[in-house]
């Protein structure tokens, strides 16, 4: 068989319930294994947070009509909010808005950017996500204007390469993301 068989969508959804079920058992089981043997550590809340994370991305690209770009910009919210919850949950050492957050823009808009020079054509399915990208990409000038972040460093390349993104798909793609905008705003 070249092609594999296409699965019944009444036993797709069977199957994501009783693996929603099972997970949600495990975090359960993990609470309580946490305040029974180490209740002066919480490792349970780190744990439960990777399963919600894991089934936030699970969910979302089962959905059958989202592009990449949507997943790209769904995956930066949800890792960016897991790093910040776990690190304050561990004391907050701004580790997250110091180092995992701009890593995370930095990833996401070098992505972005290939997206864009591979799919030339069908960039306009990708415009509005890729503002909406370089808008949370800013987030990083928020945290230095505010003296939140200890080495401005990092910060100021993840935004900068956001500025960069932005700025060749304006040049290359700027027809597409002015139709796109008109679109999404009724213009």
């Amino acid at each position: 068989m070249l092609y594999p068989q296409k699965i019944n969508a009444k036993k797709t959804n069977l199957i994501i319930k009783i693996a929603i079920l099972i997970s949600l058992i495990v975090g359960i089981l993990l609470v309580l294994i946490n305040s029974l043997t180490t209740p002066n550590i919480k490792w349970a809340g780190y744990c439960n947070a990777g399963i919600i994370y894991i089934w936030v991305t699970v969910l979302y690209a089962l959905n059958k009509n989202i592009n990449i770009a949507s997943h790209l910009f769904i995956q930066m919210l949800a890792l960016s909010v897991l790093s910040i919850y776990i690190d304050v949950r561990l004391g907050f050492q701004a580790w997250s808005i110091n180092l995992a957050i701009p890593i995370i823009i930095i990833i996401i808009n070098i992505i972005m950017l290939i997206l864009s020079i591979v799919s030339y054509d069908n960039y306009i399915r990708y415009a509005f996500f890729q503002l909406l990208i370089v808008v949370v990409s800013s987030v990083p000038l928020f945290f230095i204007y505010e003296h939140l972040v200890n080495d401005k460093t990092l910060s100021i390349v993840a935004t900068s390469i956001s500025g960069v993104n932005l700025i060749f798909s304006l040049i290359f793609h700027h027809k597409d993301i002015k139709s796109e905008i008109a679109r999404k705003f009724h213009m």
